[in-house]
């Protein structure tokens, strides 16, 4: 008794010393070093969900130590869920900084929304639409193609720079290509060639370049809109000369030359079916009306170059 009496005399007698911020801050780190804080944190975070959110899923009959496993089990694939959809967001942003249209490597439904409502249209396989969104999975692809938009499966598309199909019958309908080429004309090469000079060759090209940044219409021939056809057929009815409209009637009108002998004023034609013209203006360049307006655009390009059909020459000195 005597000695417990002296203690508590003592420490009477002592200065009472109060923890400081730092003193406070080297505990916690020490507790950290020693794991002891994530036990803590975990046991406080996972009981708060219990009283949150009701048993985790099996948790039927499980004892208070496993429930609290159970709901951090439960938080952590939460987590890790939230984590796949931030970098999905993220590889979908950066997909659509990079393409703007997709390429289908089989036909592909359109869905009104993500998989759920067929919308009754199709894209054929081959064909080019352009890339509008993603939705948040990554797996559908919102796109638009000729006159219709809807989502389509990812696992049939690979992702394009759009404005290499631009204005060429990857972008279109079979029906529209076939409402293009029904179009009539004579098959006897030559008879809309005329007497030209290189003086009427450069002013056609010249009126060419006049016509950059005019808006693609289908089957129209005006600077309120045009397709290839009529804006070649506009370029020689400016100086006298008539051309039908349709890519198949100008190249049958015209008088077939090579690529090497080509001279600006020539008509360039592309695809098999002849679907597309423009005119050459030298340089390996010609000017033609693409979907997104009339361009001018180069033959040793690969995708122009790899779809080259040939040459005919309406100007004949």
């Amino acid at each position: 008794m005597f000695i417990s009496t002296l203690s508590i005399a003592y420490a009477d007698d002592m200065a009472r010393v109060e923890p400081t911020e730092g003193d406070y801050a080297l505990a916690v780190a020490a507790l950290a070093d020693a794991g002891l804080d994530t036990g803590f944190v975990s046991g406080r975070a996972s009981t708060q969900r219990l009283y949150e959110s009701g048993l985790p899923a099996g948790g039927q009959d499980a004892s208070l130590n496993e429930l609290q496993f159970l709901a951090l089990d439960e938080m952590e694939a939460e987590a890790l869920s939230r984590q796949a959809q931030r970098e999905q967001l993220a590889a979908n942003l950066a997909l659509l900084d990079q393409y703007d249209g997709v390429k289908l490597a089989s036909s592909a439904t359109v869905y009104s929304d993500a998989g759920s409502t067929d919308s009754g249209h199709t894209i054929d396989s081959g064909k080019v639409a352009r890339l509008e969104d993603i939705d948040a999975t990554g797996r559908w692809y919102l796109v638009s193609f000729s006159s219709f938009s809807g989502y389509i499966s990812a696992d049939v598309c690979t992702p394009v720079d759009y404005s290499e199909y631009d204005g060429t019958d990857a972008v279109r309908t079979q029906a529209e290509i076939d409402a293009r080429t029904k179009t009539s004309y004579s098959v006897s090469f030559g008879s809309g060639v005329v007497s030209g000079s290189s003086n009427l060759r450069s002013a056609i090209v010249d009126y060419a370049y006049s016509f950059l940044g005019t808006p693609y219409v289908y089957g129209g021939a005006s600077r309120s809109g045009t397709d290839c056809s009529g804006l070649t057929m506009q370029l020689f009815a400016q100086y006298g000369i008539s051309l039908r409209h349709g890519c198949a009637a100008q190249y049958y009108a015209s008088q077939p030359v090579s690529r090497w002998e080509l001279q600006p004023g020539d008509l360039v034609f592309f695809y098999s079916g002849l679907g597309h013209v423009g005119v050459y203006i030298g340089g390996g360049q010609f000017i033609h009306a693409s979907d997104s307006g009339v361009v001018v655009a180069s033959l040793y390009s690969s995708y122009w170059a790899g779809n080259y059909y040939g040459a005919g020459r309406i100007l004949v000195d």
